[in-house]
């Protein structure tokens, strides 16, 4: 799978060192994914109860990454 037009992202455990390796269809989930948890108030609370506001920032930080920016959560809920 050494397809010039595929395009490697990398990602670093920094507790193990562990390396990671994104195809594009996993980078397409992840981003879709994280951007239908984080576009409602509810589930940002939820992500900041389960992982920390630093883990919020985190999921803003990838999306970012991965070429999305956030808008203001669109519900109230």
């Amino acid at each position: 799978m050494n397809d010039k037009n595929e395009k490697s992202k990398f990602s670093l455990r920094a507790e193990t060192g562990e390396l990671y390796m994104l195809d594009k269809k996993e980078r397409i989930l992840m981003r879709e994914v994280l951007k239908w948890i984080l576009t409602s108030t509810s589930n940002r609370e939820l992500v900041v109860r389960r992982f920390g506001e630093e883990g919020f920032k985190v999921a803003v930080s990838l999306l970012e990454k991965l070429g999305v920016k956030l808008k203001k959560p669109q519900n109230n809920a």
